[in-house]
């Protein structure tokens, strides 16, 4: 098995590669739940009954997961997607489900954007979602990252994948191990009705703004410090400069930078500046390279972050005309004892 690899297989009856394989056959119980789904006001006998026919021409699908080395038995494509968006509904109606299914949806990026690209899979805001990044998971990121030490050295964007496929294996999913770069951008984009950017190379954070403004394509960013989300709705509003016009001028890569600090205050630009971070991260981020090793990231911020970009995601795939937007969700400001002690 590829470290590489990550696209389940989908076989009618179990293939000869998964003799070795640890079979998973629930797939009574997702009849169960199907028939629920389709007899909402039934009784346990006519369920039973509405089981008994429809499992005559639907034996169900098994799924070869290699690198779980596993294989599973499950509904067909249609009623896989039938039950696990019902308990979306009516936050996302059927037909705007159905709509959400014929999207694609790029994320480069996926440390922050590896939680955010799970959230868009899990909401079904997409039926297809293109993912980039050329780093390998580390043990330091396991503090924010759905992983675990036997993942260690594998590409994050294969990890996301999997992740998706393990919820959905009828998502397509395209993945660019590289990373986004000049000579891919373009083949990135194409195709894509939402951008979801969450890269930290300076350069391409804003060239990929530039290009996307062109092809007049949304984009969202969400940073993982002080509930930070920037809404740049480029279909309504080609107008727009880059990041609202924040970062003037296209910065040089991390490289260019005579220390990890000035780096770090270049990238803490498409926070806000560095007056806008949070305290403790000011100080965390002086002691880098002295007694700490990288920028301080939190899993609930993380994962706060993708919430906000399923929200907005979800808006804007439906067509929503959202306006520009940038600034700070806080929570902590927004939970401090003065607001609490006005209630």
């Amino acid at each position: 098995m590829s470290p590489g690899e990550f696209r389940p297989t989908f076989h009618r009856e179990p293939p000869p590669e998964a003799e070795s394989a640890v079979v998973v056959d629930t797939y009574d119980r997702q009849l169960r739940e199907l028939a629920a789904v389709r007899l909402p006001g039934g009784s346990d006998a006519e369920r039973r009954l509405w089981i008994e026919e429809f499992a005559k021409d639907h034996p169900g699908i098994w799924v070869h997961v290699p690198w779980e080395r596993k294989l599973a038995r499950i509904l067909d494509r249609e009623e896989y997607f039938e039950v696990t968006t019902n308990r979306n509904r009516d936050k996302i109606t059927l037909v705007e489900q159905r709509a959400l299914r014929e999207k694609r949806v790029g994320v480069m990026g996926l440390s922050v954007g590896g939680e955010a690209a799970v959230t868009l899979a899990q909401e079904h805001l997409c039926g297809h979602i293109v993912l980039a990044d050329f780093d390998l998971l580390d043990l330091s990121n396991l503090n924010r990252l759905q992983g675990g030490f036997d993942d260690l050295g594998v590409g994050k964007a294969v990890l996301v994948a999997r992740r998706i496929a393990r919820i959905d294996p009828y998502i397509d999913v395209t993945v660019f191990p590289d990373g986004v770069t000049p000579g891919n951008a373009r083949e990135f984009l194409h195709g894509l009705d939402l951008l979801v950017e969450e890269c930290d190379h300076l350069p391409m954070k804003h060239d990929i703004r530039e290009l996307a403004r062109k092809l007049r394509l949304n984009v969202i960013f969400a940073g993982d410090e002080r509930g930070f989300v920037s809404v740049e709705p480029y279909r309504d509003h080609p107008e727009l400069p880059p990041f609202h016009g924040r970062i003037e001028r296209r910065q040089p890569p991390r490289e260019s930078y005579p220390d990890r600090l000035s780096f770090l205050k270049a990238l803490a630009e498409w926070l806000g500046g560095w007056d806008a971070i949070s305290e403790r991260s000011r100080l965390s981020l002086e002691r880098v390279g002295d007694t700490l090793v990288g920028y301080p990231q939190l899993a609930s911020e993380a994962r706060f972050a993708a919430g906000q970009v399923g929200h907005v995601a979800r808006r804007l795939l439906l067509g929503e005309k959202l306006p520009p937007f940038v600034g700070h969700l806080d929570l902590e400001e927004l939970l401090s004892d003065a607001r609490l002690s006005r209630a």
